[in-house]
Formats: C-alpha cells, structure tokens, sequence
C-alpha cells in the first residue's frame, strides 16, 4: 500500500525506516550469527522497532537449537536469557514482543519472558560490556529535532562535532555494549565516511581498528528515505585488514580487502577496489602554487527564471549557458566590465527592463542574499568578474563518459547551473583528460551520490584532478 506523504514525515521526524529481510540478512551473515557458535551468545538491537531483526535472530535461534537437540523448554529459557531487545516506542515494542512470539511458536516454543525493554538506548546502560552481537537499523534524527534527548545525545563523546545524528551515537552505544569478543552490525547512512558529524566516530574507528567489514550499497536506497547506506561491522578487537564489498542484486560482493591506510584520507573514510585507491591520496593531497586550471561555480542569480530566458529587450544581456544541459540562453547581466553593479537608475533607464524588476521586486527582496549584496542583482557574487575571460563550461552531474558537457565559452559569456574552467589549455586538450574511464574512476572513488546512478562532484574535486593529472603529462 502506498503511504501518503504525511506518514513519511512522520516516519523521518521519528527517524524510523523498517528494514527489508534481505538487510537483515546481510547483516546476520556478516557478522557470522549462524550455525552453532550462536547458542549461548548474547544479541541485541537496541532500536528494534517491530521486530525485523529479532524475528530472525529468533529462527535462527530456534532452528540451530532444535537441530542440535535441545529440548523447547529449554530453548524457551535460551530465548529469555539471550535475545535483547530496545525501543523506545512503546507501541512497536509491544508489536515486537508479539512478532517475535509468533516465530518461536512456529517451533513449538511458548512461554517466553522475553528481554524487549520499552526504554531509551541514550540512558540504558545494563547492557554495557556483555553482548556478543549487537544488530540494528539505528535512528536517522538530526540532534536538533531530538529537544528531549539533546543533552543526552551530547554527552556522548561521537556526538561532538558538526550538526549531528543520532545514528552516529548509536554507533557508540553500541560499542559500549560489545564484550570482549563481540561483533556489531549497522545499516546506516554513508554519510559516517566523510560528515564532519562523523568525524570524532572516525577518530575513534581508526584508533581502535574496530572496523572488520564495509558493504558500500552505493545508489541502491533499501528504505523509503533518500539516503544513501552502508552497512559497517564492527568488532571490539582489532582488526588490521578490513574487506570491503559493493552491493549487488541484494547481497554484498567482495571488492578487496583493505589495510587501514588504504581507505584513510586525510581523516575521513574512501572506499573502493584496492588498485584503485592507490593514486586516489595523491590526488587528494596535491598542492599547487600556480595551477594551470582553476575551476570556479557559475552563476547563482537565487532567482535564474528572473535573470535568464529570452527577453524582448537586450540591453545589460549576455549570452549564458547552463552547464548541466549544454543549452544557451540569454541572461540579464546588471554589472560593468569591472564587476559593479550599476546604478538601478541607470539599469531601468530602459522601460522593458524597468518594467520586468517592477514585476518581480517583490520576489527579488525576498531573497536570501550574500552579505551586502543589492535586491536588484544576483544572490551571490561567484562568477561575475570571470564573465570577460575565456572558459570552459562543463556539468558537474555525471554517471559515464558519454554524460560529460564539456563546451567552450568565449569572452562575454556567462555559465550557470554547472562548472567552469579557467585554463590556457584547448578544448581537445581538456577532452583528453576528461573524456576518460579514469576519471570517472575518480569520481566513482570520491563517491558523492545522486538518484539515477549518478555521481556529483565539487570544483576543487575537479582542480584538483585536472592540475595532478598535469604533472603526469
């Protein structure tokens, strides 16, 4: 059944997305939770929700236990006594409880006190130090919006720096609660890679080796949210090496296995085949006193349909291409060669123009504007004083080769919606190293995902790589 938009909000604000089987299975596999070494060991999900993946914790449970001939009652007990669970709603706690039930009577197996607590994980501290596996999809929230647990939130020490989330906190809640030998096992945003949020988890994850398996799932979306997941397994020991896996088809597919120093950069976390990582840190930390390309953004009018059409007037107008489509257009171009705006008396002297800003003043003044900038020009000043020099306009949006726009503009000409470049070198030269696998190999590694496949990337991602590649030539 579709859910209305309305339910999704909710469902974001609470920072709930329910986990298909196939996570869960991915999960449990990963961290070895089958066979017989599963009896006897302590498992917890400290958000568990409904029940996703205590229902199968549970037949795994039962099933190893009956195959190794234990009896219901004492599988009863074995299910009290070491499946654990935390939610703090009490309504899918109950829900839990009862899904839960349902899968041990499947075995035959009643009666069951089972350990699924109506709580919060942030203050819960019983746990701490005696779990052998802790499994979870933890909570997407924003600490901002978490106004009853904020202080709770920041007084774990993953949660300060940057705009944090909760699920970040789960990570070290988690680890608390590991044993000596234990394993954990996450679903939870890519953003932990790179997020200035993520930063002091990094520290700690670097430190102490505890990251044992990543499963980068890459454009694949599991949940309803937009976001985009990597499943990360953590153990208390420590670990030298770390396999890395790409998603495919609903299963994680070994890539490589890393050392730490392969996937450590510059204090955040980039993933990918081994081979290819190898160049990526020399890329990253290039420094160039005169580079020989300097990539810049194009315009941000914070108001393109007033500033760009094709208008009856063409005074105060340059020609300008969008970047991301290749497409030209005309653009109301309120500045002189100096970059100043001009006077709005002398700008409106034309009265089609001065018509087109009466029509629109309202608009225009509602903008949020950088610094002192006048209501009648553009939002930011990024790209105006570029405008009389030659440049290169190119997408910053791409999935392949074939998607690259890559389009001379000659002096006088304005770019918006993308990138351009500055730079002495021609066109063909620029397609010589743009128009190559390995760049988008760089791109894929820098791994800034969009919807459809697609991949972003930053002007000084792409300065960076265009003046390193310099050097090689």
């Amino acid at each position: 059944m579709k859910q209305t938009t309305d339910t999704l909000s909710k469902k974001k604000a609470r920072g709930r997305f329910y986990t298909p089987d196939y996570i869960v299975d991915n999960i449990l596999d990963l961290c070895d939770y089958r066979g017989e070494k599963i009896i006897g060991k302590h498992i917890i999900d400290n958000s568990c929700g409904d029940g996703a993946f205590l229902v199968e914790v549970v037949r795994r449970y039962c099933e190893t236990a009956l195959h190794s001939g234990f009896s219901v009652s004492q599988i009863a007990c074995d299910l009290s006594f070491f499946i654990h669970g935390i939610e703090i709603d009490t309504g899918e706690c109950k829900k839990c409880c009862e899904n839960v039930s349902k899968v041990a009577a499947q075995f035959g197996v009643f009666n069951i006190e089972w350990d699924i607590n109506a709580g919060d994980a942030l203050i819960i501290k019983s746990y701490n130090g005696k779990m052998d596996y802790i499994v979870g999809n933890p909570p997407y929230v924003r600490v901002h919006n978490l106004l009853d647990n904020y202080n709770a939130v920041k007084g774990y020490s993953f949660a300060q720096n940057g705009m944090t989330d909760l699920f970040i906190v789960f990570y070290e809640i988690g680890l608390n609660m590991l044993n000596s030998s234990g394993v954990l096992g996450y679903i939870s945003p890519s953003s932990l890679y790179n997020s200035v949020a993520g930063s002091d988890m990094r520290k700690h994850l670097i430190s102490d080796r505890n990251i044992k398996a990543v499963v980068d799932l890459k454009h694949f979306q599991p949940f309803e949210a937009t976001t985009y997941t990597t499943i990360m397994i953590l153990t208390a020991e420590r670990n030298n090496l770390v396999d890395y896996y790409e998603y495919e088809k609903h299963m994680p597919c070994f890539v490589s296995r890393l050392d730490y120093m392969d996937f450590i950069m510059n204090g955040v976390f980039v993933f990918g085949k081994k081979t290819a990582l190898i160049e990526f840190p020399k890329i990253m930390s290039y420094i160039c006193d005169s580079p020989a390309y300097v990539v810049k953004n194009g315009f941000a009018t914070l108001c393109d349909n007033f500033f760009i059409g094709d208008w009856s007037f063409t005074d105060y107008t340059i020609p300008i291409i969008k970047a991301s489509t290749g497409r030209m257009a005309r653009c109301l171009f309120p500045y002189d060669e100096a970059g100043k705006l001009i006077a709005y008396e002398i700008l409106t002297e034309n009265p089609l123009i001065r018509q087109h800003y009466d029509t629109h003043a309202d608009k225009l003044r509602g903008r949020s504007l950088e610094n002192n900038n006048s209501w009648y020009g553009f939002g930011r000043s990024q790209g105006i004083n570029d405008v009389r020099k030659k440049k290169y306009a190119i997408n910053s949006l791409i999935r392949d080769v074939p998607d690259i726009k890559l389009q001379l503009c000659e002096p006088c000409t304005g770019v918006y919606s993308g990138l351009y470049i500055l730079t002495d070198f021609s066109l063909n030269e620029l397609k010589s190293i743009l128009f190559t696998d390995d760049f988008i190999r760089y791109i894929t590694i820098v791994g800034k995902y969009k919807s459809g496949g697609y991949y972003t990337y930053s002007s000084k991602d792409l300065s960076l790589y265009l003046n390193y590649r310099l050097t090689l030539s």
